[in-house]
Formats: C-alpha cells, structure tokens, sequence
C-alpha cells in the first residue's frame, strides 16, 4: 500500500502505552497519543489540512492565492507543506520566540516570514502577530488570513479524527484525557468527541502559568506552542473539567524526563501536558486509561529546551539539577560498586560495559513505521 500525497499522510497516529507513567498496582494505564507522527511533525497537521480545504470550499481558492497566518512554528510548519503541494504562496507571521528550525522550515517550503518583533503591552507577541495576518490579508488580493484561533473548522479536524482514533485504539475505554490549550482547537474537538460518548470521561486542560486561556493575569512564559495573551473562541471552556497551570521549570523538566524514561523526544507542550498528569494520576484512587496528547516533537527544541546551555541562560539549572537526581540511583545500579559520578575502588580497574544476560530478553525499540488507527504501541 502506498499514498498518493503527503495529505493520505495525516493522522492514524500511534497510542503508546507510557509505563514510566502508569501503576499497574493501581490498575492506571496511561497512554500518550504521538501527533509528532504526523507528516510535518505536529498536532497541527490535522488542524492545518481543515482549515485549508474549508478555505477552498468558502474562496474557490486556485493556484497563485495567498494564505497568512499566525503561529508560534507548527501551523506554519504544517501549512507551508501543504501550501507547497497545492500551489499557494503562504506568508507565516512569527515572533523571536519561534524556534529557529521552524523558521527555516517555514522557508524551505516556500513560505514568506513576516517576523513581530515587538510585543505588545502585557510582553505578548501574540495580540500583534494576528493584528498583522489581518492586515495583510485586508491589503493583498487573493489572500486569506485562516485565522486558528477561533475558525471552527480547527475543532472540526480532532472531532472527525483525532477523538474518533483515540476511541477506537482503546476499544471506548477512555476514562481521562489530558491535553495543551493554545487555540484550543485539538482539546476541544477531542473532548468533544469522547464526552459524547460518555460524559463521564474526565477532560484536563493544561496551560503555562502566566498564560490566561482558562482565565487569570498574563504574564510571559518561555513555553512554546501552549498558551496564549487571551482566551481564543476555539476553546471550549464547557468541555473541561479541570485546569492545570504548568511552570517553565515544570515543562520542561516533563519532556527531558520522558526522553530518558520512554525514549521520546517531544516539545516542552509534551512536558507540560506530562507534568499536569502526574499531580492528576496522583489523585485518583481506582483502575483507569489516561490518554495525554502529545502535540510536537522536541526535535525542534534541541536548541533550547534540550539545549543545557539555555537552560542556565534562562535561570533554568535546576531542571538538570534534577534529571542528575534522578539518574543517580539508576548510576548505582548499572555500575560496579561505586557511587554514582564516583571514581571505581582503588586497585580496580574502570570496568567496561555490562554484558546483557542472556537469559533476559532486551526490551525491543519503538518501531518508527506509522500503525493503523486501531494500534496500541507497547514499549
């Protein structure tokens, strides 16, 4: 089997099930949904596709119209891919926090980069970067500003795809879901979805502190991609049940840990989304399947949340503090007698790597080849 486009590519994204999360003990399996899977790397696929065939059937759009947007990296990442392939000049409108590999990204599909450069009052780029999509697409003939944040259509893509996927991996067993706010589009279509099949499934929103999509004062944060200066109109307040706020610290501590504990390299969002699950698993008290949406990669981040460098530069040290604790007893285990980081006994020579014992299977790698919708990767 093969597709004809990058477009067949979108969804069917895999569930894992998350040991270093879950507790058997208590009958709590939790799950994380690895929208990274997707072809442009992100969550933002799905909205990005629907937004476009919705602009397509509203302006007839033909080849040589413009799209803009605003985005933080992914939509843009995801629109000038499919932009490309449908003959549009797309215009992405960033600010300095975007990730430099997303710019880049942007650009090597074609795309224009419109960069805000300053924030607005409260020390968000965000008010400004959709003021500036607006005017371009009031100035430019044929031009359409897809407008993410409160287009229906964004919630449309995850109540057709993404809830229905999640559904069908767990046979509708699906008792907690933990997912970003940003636009609130992928939180709301998915919950939207899962409660009106039961309307007891517990839906967790999760947002930076400082961010004020579930209300509260705006203060800026360094998260990227989860978040906003405002609240958008594509969430769905009604459908959450509980609010999280996540710290920077917290995030990004989630997303480094999880790479160590799963072999996952996901974006701070991940992390903050991971972060919020721990307080919630924490608080249940029976068997439960907890499903957290995990948006992006964390290849793009490999400059400053995994970059160590940038971390200390942004008074954010204690986040290695911390993954050092909590590799030291793993140290003592794997090591010859020795403490962790210690230098071996005198006398002995510094042992060489621990030959595996036969007789024990080794856990196999994640496979990277994409499952149908109806698989659960176990690692």
């Amino acid at each position: 089997m093969y597709a004809n486009s990058i477009v067949e590519l979108i969804g069917n994204t895999p569930l894992l099930h998350l040991k270093s999360l879950s507790d058997e003990a208590r009958g709590i399996r939790v799950f994380g949904k690895l929208e990274c899977r997707n072809p442009a790397n992100s969550v933002k696929d799905r909205s990005a596709l629907e937004l476009l065939l919705q602009a397509q059937r509203d302006h007839a759009l033909e080849p040589g119209w413009s799209i803009v947007e605003s985005t933080s990296g992914n939509m843009g990442h995801a629109l000038a891919m499919l932009c490309a392939i449908h003959h549009y000049h797309f215009i992405c409108v960033l600010d300095p926090k975007t990730p430099k590999s997303n710019v880049n990204l942007v650009r090597a599909f074609g795309g224009q980069v419109e960069m805000v450069d300053q924030p607005d009052e409260s020390g968000s780029f965000q008010k400004k970067r959709i003021a500036v999509a607006r005017q371009i697409a009031a100035q430019l003939p044929r031009c359409v500003n897809l407008d993410q944040y409160n287009n229906p259509a964004a919630i449309d893509a995850h109540y057709y795809s993404t809830g229905p996927e999640i559904f069908a991996q767990l046979h509708g067993r699906v008792d907690m879901l933990v997912g970003a706010a940003s636009t609130g589009s992928h939180l709301s279509g998915i919950a939207r979805h899962l409660k009106e099949r039961n309307p007891q499934v517990k839906v967790v929103g999760v947002e930076p502190e400082g961010s004020v999509v579930f209300g509260g004062e705006f203060k800026p944060f360094l998260q990227n991609g989860i978040g906003l200066s405002f609240r958008p109109g594509n969430i769905l307040c009604e459908l959450v049940d509980e609010v999280v706020k996540v710290s920077d610290h917290e995030a990004f501590l989630g997303c480094r840990r999880v790479a160590l504990d799963e072999g996952l390299l996901l974006g701070g969002s991940s992390g903050s989304v991971i972060s919020a699950a721990r307080r919630c698993i924490a608080q249940l008290t029976g068997p439960a399947q907890v499903v957290l949406v995990f948006p992006d990669s964390g290849i793009k981040y490999l400059d400053t949340v995994y970059d160590d460098q940038w971390l200390k530069a942004h008074g954010l040290g204690g986040v290695l503090d911390e993954l050092r604790r909590d590799a030291a007893p793993m140290h003592r285990r794997i090591d010859h007698p020795r403490s962790a980081f210690g230098a071996p006994p005198q006398g002995g020579a510094p042992s060489g790597p621990a030959k595996p014992d036969p007789r024990q299977p080794l856990d196999a790698p994640v496979s990277c080849a994409a499952d149908g919708a109806s698989s659960v990767m176990e690692n």
